[in-house]
């Protein structure tokens, strides 16, 4: 498993910011030690999310939900995974930062509040379920293909 420094040396492949109508959500950046992003491979990639606006953990987990019923995962998968992810995320503050790091099909959050360091908040050590977090923003199926291929450095896999 990675540390929480690990990911902060590693190189930027993309960067994406998601917008609601007039309002911007958050600013995502996608890291890998290369700096390109090659699922194939199973290299280790982290995905930085920086916050615009407060957001309960609640409803970071209920988009959680929405996103993997729109990737067609079952009712029955989600709901197995779900007490997995719930405590993992604290309510955010605008300017706080979310790290997910994948690597050797387990995952890592990371919290990082606006002025501290980054701290673990939770391991998926599920293969399924570790891949299926990084697969919101970076499967083809995604709910938002622009923000994919920007993160993934405008490169079509």
């Amino acid at each position: 498993m990675q540390t929480s420094e690990d990911w902060a040396w590693w190189k930027p492949v993309g960067a994406a910011s998601l917008t609601w109508g007039f309002w911007k959500i958050y600013d995502s950046e996608l890291r890998t030690p290369s700096g390109q992003f090659e699922p194939a491979n199973g290299d280790p990639l982290a995905l930085v999310i920086t916050y615009s606006r407060d957001i309960d953990a609640d409803d970071l987990l209920d988009a959680t939900v929405e996103q993997w019923e729109h990737l067609g995962f079952s009712q029955q998968q989600i709901e197995a995974w779900l007490p997995n992810m719930e405590g993992v995320w604290p309510n955010v503050k605008e300017g706080d930062r979310l790290i997910y790091v994948l690597s050797q099909d387990k995952g890592q959050f990371f919290y990082q509040p606006k002025q501290g360091k980054a701290e673990p908040t939770g391991t998926l050590n599920n293969a399924n379920l570790a891949n299926a977090f990084s697969a919101i923003w970076l499967s083809p199926a995604t709910a938002y293909p622009s923000l994919r291929l920007a993160l993934i450095g405008g490169n079509s896999e």
